[in-house]
């Protein structure tokens, strides 16, 4: 069975167990009709994804613990992952001023829109903004019940391990976060071709996304699955040394659907990350390459909401043309910096092979 096909017996598995973790705790939280809007945004957001940080957990416990992938059952962290992603995205989308999210409304989106409805006092969009962020708070909270479960199912000097790299992939994610919001303070001045560097966006991409999105996830699995504290501690550092620039090149690929990507199979609107201001690599290699002229094309784009169709189309073909190659060069290089790694390690041949398999779903995907 192919990598692809695995996963996609396993993503039901996932849907499930996290849908039921969160359910339980809406429950017990004592919702009710009072605060039905607010457990509709909260489910909502759970819906749809592509479930990578389950699954990215899934490949540890399956390298940890020397068994098939699909024979993995990890629903209660498959679920913590998934249920921290899911706040993260409601908080990103705060800050984003995000309306959609996989074609559909974001949750602070639909909280003004039913304050509105409603004919309710005060202003609709502080009241989306902050239910939304009650949303993503209580979906943190889910995620947290289901990561102590999983850690009650190990013993102490494994649980210990769990609960530490737990942590430390969430702070780890805020930092990330506070650093792209603050590179995204900073003027552009069109005269001077340094105002961007690819070294802040690497570290950026580094903490926010690279490490989160696929080498804590896939750690917290193997220290799952592997046999003992130290066994998962040396699988540990082996999936850092390989995962890590894969996750960077995973991030990369991101912000290149960000600005090209179909909006019918992202689900974000097109050209939204230079709206946004997002000071990716991307940026930072187009900027670099690019005449004053044409920066300043760019900063009529970049982080201005009320753009028009006219200047994202032109901002998107001066990427196009000064930065996507060298994008394309970057996450290249990343991609073989991962597969050295590989090869210096012993891994078993099933092993190898799934691993490259993986580089390929990370780095070559439309969505």
């Amino acid at each position: 069975m192919s990598l692809s096909d695995s996963f996609s017996v396993l993503r039901p598995r996932i849907d499930e167990a996290t849908a039921s973790s969160l359910a339980g705790l809406l429950a017990r939280a004592g919702a009710g009709i009072r605060s039905e809007e607010f457990s509709e945004a909260v489910l909502a957001s759970v819906v749809g994804g592509k479930r990578f940080r389950a699954l990215m957990a899934h490949v540890g416990y399956c390298l940890g613990a020397h068994i098939p992938l699909e024979e993995v059952d990890i629903p209660d962290l498959g679920a913590a992952l998934e249920l921290y992603q899911a706040s993260a995205l409601v908080h990103d989308d705060i800050i984003d001023n995000a309306n959609e999210r996989r074609g559909m409304p974001t949750p602070h989106r639909t909280l003004a829109e039913h304050h509105t409805r409603r004919s309710w006092i005060g202003s609709s969009t502080d009241f989306g903004r902050h239910g939304a962020i009650l949303v993503g708070d209580f979906l943190f909270s889910a995620a947290a019940a289901a990561a102590d479960r999983q850690a009650l199912s190990l013993g102490d000097e494994r649980a210990e391990a769990f609960t530490r790299r737990f942590a430390d992939m969430h702070a780890e994610v805020a930092l990330g976060q506070y650093l792209d919001i603050a590179a995204e303070q900073a003027p552009l001045d069109p005269q001077r071709s340094d105002a961007l560097r690819t070294s802040d966006s690497l570290e950026v991409a580094l903490h926010k996304s690279a490490h989160y999105s696929v080498v804590h996830p896939a750690i917290l699995g193997a220290i799952c699955g592997a046999a003992s504290v130290e066994a998962g501690a040396a699988l540990a550092d082996t999936l850092e040394e390989v995962l890590t620039p894969w996750g960077l090149a995973f991030q990369l690929r991101d912000d290149d659907l960000g600005v090209f990507g179909d909006p019918q199979v992202t689900g974000k609107p097109a050209g939204d990350d230079l709206r946004e201001g997002k000071r990716t690599v991307l940026l930072a290699l187009t900027w670099a390459a690019s005449s004053p002229a044409e920066r300043e094309a760019l900063t009529e784009v970049l982080g201005v909401a009320t753009a028009s169709p006219e200047q994202i189309a032109r901002a998107t073909q001066i990427v196009h043309s000064n930065g996507r190659g060298a994008h394309e060069e970057e996450i290249a290089r990343l991609v073989e910096e991962g597969h050295r790694a590989l090869d210096a390690v012993q891994f078993a041949p099933q092993a190898s092979g799934m691993l490259r398999e993986l580089c390929l779903i990370l780095t070559s995907r439309r969505a």
